[in-house]
């Protein structure tokens, strides 16, 4: 909305957001290549599975946009005013009303608002698309419907989000003994055995390799169902795409599998291998060989994954009973904030969705951006690398962006866990994420965040099309290692609720860690001041575990509760089956708290 004294401003999870308008952008629900068909402009940028942005001069900006509108709905590109944070909006507005409606009432309401019914998630949340009878562009009804409608509890933008996939890919030496961070053998100079997750030692404890009865869910660009390391006839539990606004899964008659890979998008097939990758394939092994999978595909260009409110709202609702865990190697900084709906949603699968109604553990990759996840600094800190891929691959240096706000509001949900990075050296890997919201880490690959300095470190072996890489790595590898990680415990004892094995997870973390910190970016010819380089921050700035009066022990910046390491939590996973049999053994009412 505009005031009279020019502010723009709506709302965004229960909070005001003050908003910028790009003078030369706008967005149009079409693809560039129909854009260009229909409208002329030939240089428009997708930035959803369905929308593209066209940036054009200042002056052309609203005769362009008069001339979109007649092709698809049209709408400026904003900024969130303190982060410079896009905030892409859209013709659609989620509505949680505070009491249930009945359906006559919620009809009256979408017509006195000029709206059509899109889905219900629920009898208090709806999703509403705008349409030239609204009246106003969708910044403003959600200001009109959040200070004016007295049966509006919240009404949020179902945004577009351009997520980064959460991957490093770094050279790293071929000779080094393949997939390190399961066991303790490898000779390489660049391996500490701190580093390792212990996930071989596990298996003897267990005697398995995990239980089929675990799933995990994960949400990336796509599966390589037919990969041999998958090749089990019940590998997987489900599996789901989205083309547009439909999710297609494994039970849609008219769904097709091939249509879970697409050729060059091989991140959430390798997401996967790390998790599951079967013990008695030929190429590589998961943490929980033994566990089944449930892949959603995101639609996605490039390193870009497509995802809007409603999608994550779909994907929710299509695993709250299929998966025990769900690893999203994906996300943004400086600024994610989901709509209440969203987070709700989270909350409740996180107490009582899953497999066995005792919730569903999240895990989110804590981002590969050498800067805070949820933090007001002082200073300005980067929270980008700096540099630009050319289409030829080599790099050119554009400089960091910078912001003082980190915001993400899903840290502190009880049973949703960000996982940072560890270096094969045991040592904070140097682009992973910290600060408050960090739970764990786990080990991963290595590469500095600026292309500045030499970093020592192992890449990590997986799956990725139809063979194998070993240049894998980012918190993108270091969160589904967690999610196996988690699925062994739970196949030590299935009675662990989420709370629980989020609690159990942080508490039998490793300690014995690397807490050297890196050196300063140098200087160079092409930068050659670079005093910009101020992460890791104070308070964050050493990796020291502290007493923060946290139940489930002390933390660290870096590494929050430590290295999962998967011999000690099910070791004390078994314990406490054989000491409460049918119960995990803790106080979940603690957890809840």
């Amino acid at each position: 909305m505009m005031p009279q004294n020019g502010e723009i401003y709506t709302y965004r999870a229960g909070r005001k957001i003050a908003l910028t308008k790009e003078p030369d952008q706008f967005v149009v629900r079409a693809l560039p290549g129909e854009i260009q068909r229909e409208i002329g402009i030939p240089d428009a940028t997708q930035v959803s599975a369905s929308s593209s942005r066209v940036v054009t001069d200042r002056e052309e900006l609203e005769p362009l946009m008069t001339r979109a509108r007649h092709l698809a709905p049209t709408h400026h590109v904003y900024r969130v005013a303190d982060t410079q944070k896009e905030f892409l909006v859209t013709d659609r507005i989620i509505v949680s009303f505070h009491e249930p409606l009945p359906s006559k009432e919620v009809g009256a309401f979408a017509g006195r608002y000029g709206l059509f019914v899109l889905e219900s998630y629920s009898d208090r949340d709806y999703l509403f698309q705008l349409t030239d009878q609204t009246g106003m562009n969708p910044v403003k009804l959600v200001v009109e419907l959040t200070e004016q409608e007295p049966l509006v509890a919240s009404a949020e933008h179902d945004l577009n989000y351009v997520m980064n996939k959460y991957q490093e890919l770094v050279p790293s030496d071929p000779s080094y003994l393949k997939q390190w961070h399961l066991h303790s053998r490898s000779g390489e100079p660049a391996f500490d055995p701190r580093a390792t997750s212990r996930c071989e030692e596990a298996w003897q404890l267990l005697g398995h390799h995990g239980s089929p009865d675990i799933v995990v869910g994960v949400t990336d660009d796509g599966c390589r169902l037919d990969h041999p390391d998958f090749d089990s006839p019940d590998k997987f539990a489900g599996w789901g795409y989205f083309r547009g606004p439909r999710l297609y899964t494994n039970k849609d008659v008219d769904a097709d599998p091939a249509s879970m890979y697409e050729a060059g998008s091989d991140h959430g097939t390798s997401c996967a291998g790390v998790i599951g990758a079967e013990a008695d394939a030929l190429l590589t092994v998961g943490a929980a060989p033994g566990c089944r999978l449930l892949p959603i595909k995101w639609e996605s260009s490039g390193p870009s994954l497509f995802i809007s409110d409603s999608k994550l709202l779909r994907a929710l609702n299509y695993v709250q009973d299929k998966v025990d865990i769900l690893s999203n190697s994906w996300g943004g900084v400086p600024v994610t904030l989901w709509p209440e709906v969203v987070i709700r949603r989270i909350r409740e699968l996180a107490l009582t969705g899953g497999r066995r109604g005792r919730g569903i553990l999240f895990l989110w990759a804590a981002g590969n951006e050498n800067c805070p996840i949820h933090h007001t600094a002082d200073q300005d800190v980067p929270y980008t690398s700096g540099v630009s891929f050319r289409p030829d691959g080599s790099l050119v240096w554009v400089g960091v962006e910078k912001t003082r706000v980190f915001s993400n509001n899903l840290v502190g949900i009880p049973g949703v866990m960000h996982v940072a990075a560890l270096a094969s050296t045991a040592q904070r890997s140097h682009y992973s994420n910290y600060g408050t919201g960090v739970s764990v880490c786990a080990p991963t690959n290595n590469v500095h965040e600026y292309y500045r300095v030499p970093v020592q470190g192992l890449g990590i072996t997986t799956t990725e099309g139809q063979g194998v890489t070993d240049r894998f790595g980012g918190t993108s590898s270091a969160t589904p290692l967690a999610a196996g990680i988690a699925a062994l415990v739970l196949s030590a004892n299935p009675a662990l609720s989420a709370l629980e094995l989020a609690s159990l997870l942080k508490r039998t973390a490793s300690k014995e860690l690397n807490l050297e910190g890196y050196p300063k970016t140098p200087p160079a010819s092409f930068d050659p001041d670079p005093s910009w380089d101020v992460s890791p921050i104070a308070p964050f700035d050493k990796g020291d575990f502290q007493d923060i009066g946290d139940p489930d022990g002390t933390w660290s910046p870096w590494f929050g509760h430590g290295k999962t390491d998967a011999r000690v939590a099910v070791e004390e996973a078994l314990k406490s089956r054989e000491s409460v049999p049918g119960s995990g053994g803790l106080d979940e009412e603690r957890l809840r708290a």
